[in-house]
């Protein structure tokens, strides 16, 4: 005859309260670390996009204009993404927040189903006792195991929903940069821009850097 298995005690939820403080400062460094998404984006579009307009521009660039731009610091001072990412992080603290209130339940739980442990091996108690407190114990185990599907799924939704969140914003405002650097560009009847910030640059000189004009376009009513 098989026992069944024990369920989770106080200790079992306080080694998982370590595991979601973890994952906490994980979402918290996702959440910061928004840098790194950007200057990947960068990097894989301006070399795409770097070595496409090299090869069509051929013999003729030595006749025509060009300009860089470095992205990533448009970016990093682009107002409206600024505001994105406190929103965001706001996003990431409310999730944190009822994290732990659901894991506060959890070992809340551990203690009252411990506390019953405790009260069913006191060989002074009646039989009667000691099936009332068994009883209460398996309804403690059975709510403790829904809780800990609980955590689980929200742990997994939560932190899908804010990677597809950043990702969106990431890309709405790389698109917006990319159409305040066109705009600066026809304007200054530039004929190629570089991104500094997505390909590697010897040297440039400061007189093409328009990334301060795409800076002042880019927030232009913002």
């Amino acid at each position: 005859m098989h026992s069944s298995p024990r369920p989770p005690t106080a200790k079992n939820f306080k080694v998982q309260g370590v595991l979601d403080r973890i994952l906490l400062k994980r979402l918290r460094f996702r959440s910061q670390n928004t840098g790194g998404v950007v200057m990947g984006k960068f990097l894989a579009i301006g070399m795409v996009a770097c070595s496409l307009a090299l090869v069509a521009c051929g013999k003729n660039c030595t006749q025509s204009k060009i300009v860089t731009v470095d992205m990533a610091k448009v970016y990093n001072k682009y107002a409206r993404a600024e505001r994105s990412k406190e929103q965001f992080q706001e996003a990431v603290e409310k999730a944190q927040g009822e994290m732990r209130a659901m894991l506060d339940e959890g070992v809340k739980m551990a203690k009252e189903l411990q506390e019953l442990r405790e009260k069913m091996d006191n060989p002074s108690l009646s039989e009667t006792a000691r099936t009332k407190f068994r009883k209460q114990a398996d309804e403690v185990t059975e709510e403790i195991r829904k809780k800990e599907v609980e955590v689980n799924s929200f742990r997994q939704q939560t932190d899908r929903e804010l990677m597809e969140r950043r990702e969106k914003l990431v890309t709405k405002h790389i698109e917006e940069i990319r159409t305040a650097a066109k705009s600066v560009a026809e304007r200054r009847k530039v004929d190629l821009v570089l991104n500094t910030s997505g390909i590697e640059v010897i040297h440039a000189k400061s007189s093409m850097d328009i990334t301060k004009d795409v800076i002042e376009e880019v927030n232009k009513g913002k």
